[in-house]
């Protein structure tokens, strides 16, 4: 599906918080390293599990027939996170492990069959 799709590409194109005592990094523009936006991402991914808690695909439909996920795609800015690990320099293959750590625990908060299509990228990304 391509919303899972979607998930796996800002999972993969975000990165943590900074050094200690620093904000965290929520916006793709303010990282600094492939880490930083990783955890942008999962400020990101908290954000789409809260928008779709207790949703269904048919309320999605509802609101929008013609694009279910328009809400959700405005969220994710997977373009940003993309260019961003771009300027970075930030490799597919670092990009899962920082997410893999990063995303630790999200599933908890998944409330739904929504919720955890939108999850299943980095389950399978991170074993």
């Amino acid at each position: 599906m391509r919303f899972s799709a979607m998930l796996l590409a800002v999972a993969l194109g975000s990165a943590p918080l900074t050094a200690c005592g620093d904000a965290p990094v929520t916006q793709p523009s303010d990282a600094k390293t492939c880490v930083e936006l990783t955890r942008a991402g999962r400020v990101v991914a908290e954000q789409v599990l809260d928008s779709l808690a207790g949703r269904t695909l048919a309320s999605l439909e509802a609101d929008d027939p013609d694009h279910p996920f328009a809400a959700v795609d405005r969220l994710m800015r997977t373009s940003e996170f993309d260019d961003r690990a771009r300027q970075l320099g930030c490799g597919r293959g670092e990009l899962e492990v920082a997410a893999c750590l990063a995303y630790q625990g999200l599933a908890q908060q998944a409330v739904g069959d929504l919720a955890l299509e939108y999850l299943a990228p980095y389950f399978t990304a991170c074993g």
